[in-house]
């Protein structure tokens, strides 16, 4: 604590412009996140009203794009893959790749595109971080929070831990950080990560792909069959990580009561 309170003081004393150099440093997504969508914001705007479309007509003209030629999969990957640069979500992208390819292409590209997306965030831990940094095991109360209690188990068994945490729906972009930065070799995280996506991702395109009709004029309907699919996988994946989260708590209390 004291030396937060030493690192604050230094920082306070900085000129301002100084302390403005430092801020950006440390928020480089926040700010990329900004800039990109005040200027997507500001060219759709542009382009919208030179071309006198309405809301309805431009999200009509990104569907025809999207599966009217042969690299609009390319485009909803590539737009994927910015994802954790430019905060969007990704279960909106995921749910759209539902809506707009169907349930079988939308969960070959929301699948392909979710797990390669998460490349960026582990390249950015791998290459920013230090090991040491990445292991604060211990918090201020004393007490793990249930990623650092992954972090021995990584280190002996990368795959196991990657996929069981993208199981137990920890969070995403987060997961990738911490395993880049601790050095994790990149195929089991890999391989890890594309397995436990598979669930999540069926559910979430099920739901895009169950909504039928015009989303823009809010003229829609909902295919009972798809969305009684998307609830029993939902089900089948919330009981597997119920007991991935039972086997992972009885495993860290045989730990601690070893250690003891």
């Amino acid at each position: 604590m004291a030396t937060t309170d030493k690192s604050q003081g230094k920082q306070d004393k900085l000129p301002i412009s100084a302390r403005i150099i430092n801020w950006i440093k440390d928020h480089p997504t926040q700010i990329t996140a900004v800039i990109f969508w005040t200027v997507a914001i500001f060219a759709t705007r542009q382009y919208m009203q030179a071309n006198q479309l309405g809301f309805g007509d431009l999200i009509t003209q990104l569907s025809d794009l999207l599966t009217g030629t042969w690299y609009g999969p390319l485009i909803y990957i590539g737009i994927y893959l910015l994802r954790p640069l430019i905060l969007f979500p990704a279960s909106l992208l995921t749910l759209l790749a539902g809506n707009v390819f169907g349930l079988g292409f939308g969960f070959l590209y929301a699948l392909i595109a979710g797990t390669a997306s998460s490349v960026i965030p582990y390249s950015v831990g791998r290459w920013f971080s230090s090991e040491e940094e990445a292991k604060e095991e211990v918090a201020e109360d004393g007490e793990e929070s249930r990623i650092e209690q992954f972090t021995g188990l990584l280190r002996k068994n990368p795959f196991q831990a990657v996929l069981t945490m993208r199981l137990l729906y920890f969070p995403y972009d987060a997961v990738s950080l911490i395993v880049g930065a601790l050095r994790i070799a990149f195929l089991p995280f890999f391989i890890a990560t594309t397995f436990g996506n598979i669930l999540g991702t069926f559910v979430v395109v099920s739901i895009g792909a169950s909504i039928q009709g015009d989303i823009a004029s809010a003229d829609i309907s909902i295919d009972p069959s798809t969305i009684a699919l998307s609830i029993t996988v939902l089900v089948i994946s919330l009981v597997i990580s119920q007991v991935l989260k039972r086997y992972q708590d009885k495993s860290n209390d045989d730990s601690a009561n070893a250690s003891a």
